[in-house]
């Protein structure tokens, strides 16, 4: 095994890189390669890469003493591998880089002496060492084949014949080969030459033709050298076959740097289709050769990707002997390209080749091809066809029988023959004699010859060669090509006389023929006169002169340009004249020569003198397009400015008759303002104007404002496309810290601006978003801003023990900084000697600063007991940003009223000055604080304030001090001016001491506390950190701060509303193996069940063959809804002959809620029956398709589309029919489809499960209702065992086993409960409604790299909104507890247990607070944060002392209508009274109080033909029908209702149906909002359901006299009433607890 030879050669600066004043970027010292990156700063760690090679060749500056000639890279590399043709093995060269890098000059060179390439030393070598060592013992034979390969097709470059794409076949022991390559014998290396020179001729002849470029095709020279010797002792003949591979590869610079489009872009990309294939060839053969011997069989190497590496499959990695010579450019404009290319021969650096000596290969190989050719010709004459030699078929008379011939098929004959006659091929060319061939080679060179010949292509004067000569006499036209090795191949002469060019199809015989773009049949005339060539053009054809368009005869001279169509690009050159003027070079046609020397015309000059030219005319159109532009712009101008003038008069004119209307409206209002009462009559209305018209109550203006600010505010579907519009990129970020190995974890997070969690200032939102205003401000309604939430990034450092937040932004930012670091660390080699990944990155983006110290928690204490003003120790919680409480605080807050106790001497430690300001900045009070001066004194403990403290303690305890007396005077005094203490521009001094704290986790040492004025965070008051031992002992601060104000009225304001903040700070300790993350999930308490995602997420429909495409679920209002109850069966084929329902084991643990019991290989059935109540708007047609799919062993399915499962299966459908049963009118409709499971071809449901596994299957059934455009959907996930053929099921459990349930065939089936929506079809494609349709793209399940080493791991969904919706609600109530908690010290100390009446401010605030609690709306996830209390003008304040007699009738009126009493006793008169009185936009959240038993506030908006339920249990009449309901069209849309696994109530009760025969005992369940009805206790079905959201409860005296039945209440539905009796007298309160807690207080 030897690695592959890898040589990087730099060649001089070219024309264009010296005009552009490039400098060198690369460096060689020894076999060191360094590369200078240009666009980085010199000295920095990526400025300069260094690679390591076998030889680093430096030719860029031939003065150097350094430089590499041609004759050193042959030395090092050809020699070398020509001594290893020579002793047997397969050898390859190959050249790789950018255009213009030098790879054709390194494998080809130059004619000229010194100059030659590898390819032409290595060949002269090879016949000098042949005719060195030849004799009668040892004999040489030589081959070549020269081809090439562009856009995927092979070309073969020596044989005119073989035109076209040839095939590229594979056979078991040649490998990869071309089929119909000519292999042309050789005997020295002048036939090498001449035959290198023809295949360049080809080349250029088919590149001009088909305007390609020589630079994008990959050209294989190929040299079969074979040695023969004769062993003298034995006579046996011995042969040694070495196959010589030199390839000059196409350019490898990318698409824009060529500046490639159209149909070279995609020739580029087939060109670099064959280089990318390269490049994963070699990187995957490179880490085959690093991996172990175990790992190497799984690699697979994509050979077959292109035509290249399928051809050089043995030379990359196989049996050869294998050199890479990389030619790159010197220039800093190329570095993209030179650094690529360095790279990809690092990587091949890496490659191992095995290589072996090919000896006696012919012999084995004829005796096998003999062998398959027999077998061939054998199966064919089975098949009835008879193949002779030569390839001749015969059809043999056969007797066939008619199956036989019907199973021939006429695709396996062809390839049988195809295959006959490439086996055919390759044994006649391995039979073929040395003589056979040269005599070959002869006739195609004649070929090649007499086609060059009938071009028009000038052949040597001695008629062998075609060569590159230059004649002494005759004028001739000399080729000229983008690539300088293809220039002046081809020579065409003008003769005496017309010399015709066209193409091969013209009538007259053109004495030059061209094809290709452009060109005519009869395209130009040559006229040959005394020496003088003139150019004669077509009609019509383009021949350009010098880059001048041709039309009229024209003389040419030497040296003259001419290009014929767009592709063909000829010098002239008449021998005479160029004589001529060498001997009179003052005559020189400075315009027409280039610098005097018509050999400098090349390429490049030929077409810029075309562009230069052509310009001229280009100029002249150009400023002709500008005239005509300028005067369309003045046009359109002038139109533009009459229209504005025009729409500039409408305004004024309307503004004027608006200002005209204000004025008219404003004298009225000031005549009328002038009246006086008495001037007016009753029946006159003022306001007629439509500006004073209001077409809402007060009631309507609340709910409408509250409506407006919950629209405002709701964030779910905002939240949920940040998660999943951004998952993509934290995945993205997880997999590169997997895989550079960082130990930091990201996962989204949600960060709410609460007290106990305020956004931190990069987090914090834009102060304007959506409209709605931040940082306190109130709305438009009066009302404090709900907080918003934001979707951020928590970054768990697990290295270092820390935990930070990034918003998306920083997210994405860093993680370009990732990708970066990722990509530096992939490319750089293991073997270059600044391999390291550190200095690659200046900061590492995976890490952040971590402080020190870190946050416990947040806790605050209120400050309204210095309004009175008297002292308060508080023992407040220290709660964390996710409401989890981790400790206790005691703070004293108390007033220094006297000189004395203000003393600054005593004990205190520190003092400070704080100014409030008048004015209001950003919505806060915010104080300024001048700190007076700091004492560094130690406290003593037992010092007089201790003393103190422990004394103002023993009086907090004590409730016995003050009267209401004094409460009602300092109640008073607060209430319409403050205290003395507190009058305006006084100063007033309070004491604020922090005792202890305790309960704090061990894990925290050196804990100190900070506390600050809220929104003050830049001045805080800090205590000394204490040592936490972990005892569980109370750490003694006793931290003393005197704080004096002046008086003024925000801090009025602050001291009734606003607390200080205190937070606890500690070190924490452990943080190698950042415990915090896991103590925090330990110890935070989970959330009620009813905010956990089910257990199993509800599927999307399984996409129906029939259907197509899912459509997108309708958004238009919803018309009516329908609860649907569902019961599914599974039924086997029972030996009776008739269908039974498999066993259910029926559990609330089980993911799908039962498990079906299967037998295997039974045919099954799917029988469903829907159940509902009887409408005329839901009419079941019949069943469309039913469609079974996603099956899998785990409750979720996976992510792949149905289009790409393939499990999918739609079933046979029996016809649905409508079932009627006895003694229940709701309607029945029921279907079965015939389910056969092996035609899912899957081995979950053919086998029998394994111990512990569970099958889940998906269910759609598409049903067809009438008056519905779409079929309504109905899904369900189904999960079941199989058990064996002959197994007997029963229930897992020994209690449903014993209970003997599962034998009741009813009971066995499971239910599902369902919500039919119907919506109005019209408007399904409204703006409106599309553009609620918005939808985001997922991208949690879209694949990354580098996905397969997170682990199971997944970014947060939905379920984080409903857990942090859990973390704010357990954040609010600790505010509102904290809250009322002061309240109720503070009016314990002032002595008010004993009021009767909320006489005092204090009282006032607590139930106000209550008040608001009760009645604040609910919003989706932000509940309303209660920090600053919500100042409602229009509530009117309660009296102090006694009401009058009007308000007592008010009061007693409404605790009636809470007690349900109006409507039964009352007065009819009063009761639409008090129901007139319209509510204030404060009462928003409350419901209306005519419904107070009623079960939800939604009823009006169920159904659009809504009646009024009377207060009796029977149910009303059904409505009749119009004729315009079976007009309608709705859009249905059945969605499954996930049961809540919470059981409010259950058990026995006597139930009296409406129409029913009579009272039934029946167990019954409350699962709110649903009231499900079984049959007993042991039916595991559900057999009636009750939605309490469109229900109406009631229970009354009233109603219990009417029926004469004891311990009664009714349920009344739209559809029907239920009359429900309780077995007991005490279960009453109970049930209407379970199901309506409002209902509660009712029974007494």
């Amino acid at each position: 095994m030897s690695s592959v030879k890898v040589a990087v050669r730099v060649r001089p600066f070219n024309s264009r890189e010296i005009s552009r004043e490039s400098k060198c970027i690369i460096e060689m010292s020894g076999n060191t390669t360094c590369i200078t990156n240009p666009k980085v700063p010199p000295g920095t760690s990526d400025s300069i890469k260094r690679f390591n090679y076998d030889y680093s060749y430096w030719s860029h500056d031939p003065r150097d003493a350094e430089f590499s000639t041609q004759s050193m890279v042959y030395a090092d590399i050809g020699e070398e591998m020509l001594q290893h043709s020579f002793d047997g093995y397969n050898v390859c060269i190959f050249a790789y880089g950018q255009t213009g890098a030098g790879k054709s000059y390194t494998m080809m060179g130059k004619q000229e002496e010194s100059q030659e390439g590898v390819i032409p030393m290595i060949c002269k070598d090879l016949f000098r060492r042949i005719q060195e060592t030849e004799g009668v013992d040892l004999k040489y034979s030589v081959e070549v084949s020269y081809m090439e390969i562009y856009c995927e097709r092979v070309r073969d470059l020596l044989n005119p014949k073989n035109k076209g794409n040839l095939k590229v076949r594979e056979h078991p022991l040649l490998g990869p080969y071309v089929e119909d390559l000519s292999k042309l014998a050789v005997t020295s290396y002048q036939d090498i030459h001449d035959l290198i020179d023809e295949g360049n001729k080809a080349r250029t002849v088919a590149a001009t033709n088909m305007n390609e470029t020589s630079s994008r095709s990959h050209a294989v020279f190929t040299i079969f050298f074979t040695q023969r010797r004769v062993d003298k002792m034995t006579s046996l003949e011995t042969e040694k076959v070495s196959k010589i591979s030199l390839v000059d590869l196409a350019g490898s610079e990318r698409a824009d740097s060529t500046g490639a489009k159209g149909t070279r872009l995609k020739e580029g990309a087939n060109i670099n289709k064959s280089l990318t294939t390269l490049g994963k060839v070699i990187s995957a053969l490179a880490e085959v050769a690093s991996k172990s011997k175990k790992s190497k069989k799984a690699d697979f190497i994509p050979y077959r990707d292109s035509v290249l590496t399928w051809l050089l499959r043995e030379n990359l990695g196989g049996n050869s002997k294998t050199a890479m010579i990389a030619a790159i450019s010197p220039a800093d404009i190329n570095y993209d390209e030179t650094l690529s290319t360095l790279r990809y021969a690092d990587r091949a650096k890496q490659i191992v080749c095995k290589a072996v000596v090919n000896e006696d290969a012919n012999a084995k190989l004829i005796r096998e091809l003999k062998e398959e050719i027999q077998k061939l010709r054998e199966l064919l004459k089975a098949e009835g066809i008879e193949v002779q030699e030569g390839n001749r078929r015969t059809p043999t008379p056969m007797i066939c029988s008619p199956n036989r011939l019907r199973k021939r098929t006429g695709s396996s004959t062809e390839m049988a023959v195809d295959q006959l006659q490439a086996s055919e091929k390759l044994i006649a060319e391995l039979n073929e004699t040395w003589e056979e061939k040269l005599k070959r080679t002869e006739q195609i060179r004649l070929q090649r010859e007499a086609v060059f010949a009938e071009m028009g292509v000038a052949v040597k004067e001695d008629g062998i060669t075609v060569g590159v000569f230059s004649p002494k006499k005759s004028p001739h036209l000399v080729n000229l090509n983008e690539d300088p090795t293809l220039s002046e191949c081809l020579l065409y002469y003008i003769k005496d006389g017309l010399t015709r060019l066209g193409t091969s199809e013209a009538n007259v015989p053109q004495d030059i023929q061209l094809s290709g773009s452009h060109i005519l049949k009869e395209h130009c005339v040559f006229e040959n006169k005394d020496g003088v060539v003139t150019l004669v053009p077509h009609k019509d054809a383009l021949v350009y002169l010098n880059g001048r368009k041709l039309v009229e005869p024209e003389v040419l001279q030497t040296g003259s340009r001419v290009i014929l169509g767009k592709n063909h690009v000829f010098r002239f050159t008449h021998p005479e004249q160029a004589r001529e003027k060498r001997e009179k070079p003052k005559d020189k046609d400075v315009g027409e020569n280039p610098g005097g020397n018509a050999e400098a015309a090349d390429w490049n000059f030929a077409q810029c003198e075309l562009l230069e030219k052509q310009g001229i005319d280009l100029k002249a159109e150009m400023q002709k397009r500008l005239c005509a532009l300028e005067e369309q712009f003045k046009r359109e101008k002038l139109a533009a400015d009459q229209e504005f003038e025009e729409q500039r008069k409408t305004y004024e004119a309307r503004i004027d008759a608006l200002q005209k209307q204000v004025e008219e409206q404003s004298m009225t209002m000031s005549m009328y303002s002038s009246y006086s009462p008495e001037d007016f009559h009753q029946e006159e209305d003022i306001f007629v104007n439509p500006l004073f018209e209001s077409c809402w109550t007060a009631r309507e203006a609340g709910l409408a404002a509250w409506a407006f600010r919950k629209w405002r505010y709701h964030q779910f579907t905002s939240l949920r496309d940040d998660l999943w519009g951004n998952a993509i990129f934290l995945k993205e970020a997880n997999a590169i810290s997997v895989e550079l190995k960082k130990k930091v974890q990201f996962q989204f997070t949600l960060l709410t601006d609460t007290l106990y969690s305020p956004l931190p200032p990069e987090l914090a939102p834009s102060p304007i978003i959506g409209g709605a205003l931040t940082n306190g401000q109130e709305d438009e309604f009066g009302q404090s801003p709900i907080p918003r939430t934001i979707v951020a990034v928590e970054v768990t450092d697990t290295k270092n023990g820390a935990t930070h937040h990034w918003s998306l932004d920083k997210l994405r930012q860093r993680l370009e900084l990732m990708r970066e670091m990722y990509h530096n660390e992939a490319e750089l080699s293991p073997t270059s000697p600044d391999y390291n990944v550190e200095s690659l990155t200046g900061g590492d983006p995976f890490y952040d600063r971590f402080p020190w110290f870190r946050m416990v928690g947040r806790s605050f204490v209120y400050l309204s007991n210095l309004l009175y003003p008297v002292p308060l120790v508080h023992k407040v919680a220290i709660v964390n940003e996710r409401g989890d409480v981790r400790g206790y605080l005691r703070v004293a807050v108390q007033p220094v009223m006297d000189e004395e106790n203000a003393d600054f001497n005593n004990g205190v430690k520190q003092s400070a000055r704080i100014v409030f300001d008048e004015e209001q900045n950003g919505g806060h009070k915010i104080p300024k604080i001048r700190t007076i001066h700091d004492k560094d004194e130690k406290y003593i403990e037992g010092s007089n304030d201790i003393m103190k403290l422990e004394e103002l303690e023993q009086e907090d305890a004590d409730s016995g001090r003050g009267d209401s007396s004094v409460a009602s005077e300092l109640h008073e005094s607060n209430e319409h001016e403050p205290g003395e203490h507190l009058q305006p521009g006084k100063e007033f001094t309070f004491r604020v001491t922090v005792l202890q704290a305790t309960g704090i986790a061990a894990e925290y040492a050196d804990i100190f506390c900070q506390f600050n004025f809220l929104h003050r965070h830049e001045e805080a008051f800090s205590t000394e950190p204490v040592k936490n031992s972990g005892s569980g002992a109370p750490l003694g601060f006793y931290h003393v701060q005197n704080i004096t104000v002046p008086v003024t009225k925000s801090f009025i304001e602050y001291l009734k509303t606003q607390p200080i903040v205190f937070k606890v700070f500690g070190h924490y300790q452990n943080h190698p193996l950042h415990k915090d993350a896991k103590q925090d999930c330990q110890i935070t308490r989970p959330p009620p069940r009813r905010m956990l995602p089910p257990s199993i997420p509800i599927s999307q429909p399984v996409r129906s063959p029939k259907f197509g495409p899912l459509p997108c679920p309708p958004s238009s209002t919803v018309l009516a809804k329908h609860d649907v109850l569902v019961w599914f069966e599974i039924c086997e084929l029972a030996p009776n002959g008739e269908y039974v329902p498999a066993v259910v084991d029926h559990s609330d643990d089980l993911p799908c809620r039962g498990l079906y019991l299967l037998h295997q290989g039974i045919q099954r059935r799917i029988r469903i029956t829907i159940v509902h109540e009887p409408t005329a708007e839901v009419k079941w047609k019949d069943i469309r398709e039913l469609v079974v799919g996603r099956i899998r062993n785990q409750p979720e399915p996976a992510d792949e589309l149905d289009d790409s499962d393939s499990c999918v299966l739609s079933l046979g459908l029996f016809p649905g029919e409508v079932l009627e049963v006895p003694g229940d009118d709701r309607s029945f409709f029921r279907f079965e489809a015939a389910w056969d499971s092996s035609l899912h071809n899957s081995a979950l449901l053919n086998r029998v499960t394994q111990t512990g596994e569970q099958i889940f299957i998906t269910l759609s059934a598409y049903l067809e209702l009438e008056n519905c455009a779409r079929p309504a959907i109905i899904t369900k996930d189904l999960s079941m065992i199989i058990y064996g053929r002959d197994a007997r099921t029963g229930p897992r459990s020994l209690k449903h086993l014993f209970s003997g349930q599962y034998r009741n065939p009813e009971a066995n089936r499971l239910s599902g409960v369902y919500e039919l929506s119907l919506r109005r079809a019209s408007e399904a494609g409204s703006p409106g409604v599309q553009r609620r349709q918005r939808r985001v793209l997922d991208t949690s399940s879209t694949y990354v790299r580098g996905e397969e080493n997170l682990h199971g791991w997944r970014p947060r969904g939905d379920s984080l909104i409903f857990d942090h919706q859990w973390e704010l609600e357990k954040l609010t109530r600790l505010e509102e507890v904290g809250r009322v908690r002061h309240l109720l010290m503070l009016r314990e100390r002032l002595g008010m247990d004993t009021t009767p009446n909320p006489t005092t401010k204090t009282e006032k605030d607590v139930c106000n607070l209550a008040q608001r609690a009760s009645a604040s709306p609910v919003h989706m996830v932000i509940p309303p944060s209660p920090q600053t209390p919500v100042k409602d003008q229009q509530t009117p304040t309660l009296p102090e002392r006694e009401l009058t007699p009007r308000e007592t009738e008010l009061v007693w009126k409404c605790v009636k209508l809470i007690q349900g009493r109006i409507g039964g006793k009352g007065d009819p008169s009063d009761t639409s009274n008090q129901l007139a009185v319209d509510a204030s936009p404060g009462d928003e959240g409350c419901a209306d109080m005519n419904a107070s038993y009623i079960s939800g506030n939604s009823i009006e908006l169920c159904s659009p033909d809504r009646v009024d339920i009377p207060n009796g249990w029977e149910a009303p009449a059904p409505v009749p029908q119009s004729q315009e309901v079976s007009l309608r069209l709705y859009v249905p849309e059945l969605e499954e209702i996930r049961v809540s696994p919470v059981v409010a109530r259950k058990g026995y009760l006597n139930v009296l149906e409406h129409g029913g025969s009579g009272w039934k005992k029946r167990w019954v369940t409350v699962r709110r909002p649903y009231v499900f009805i079984f049959r007993s206790d042991k039916d595991p079905v559900e057999r009636a359901v009750l939605n309490l959201a469109t229900a109406q409860v009631e229970c009354s005296e009233d109603q219990a006299a009417m029926v004469k039945v004891p311990n009664t209440f009714s349920v009344v539905t739209k559809h029907r009433g239920y009359l429900l009796q309780t077995l007991g007298d005490k279960e009453v309160h109970d049930w209407l607890y379970a199901i309506n807690p409002l209902l509660a207080g009712q029974i007494r």
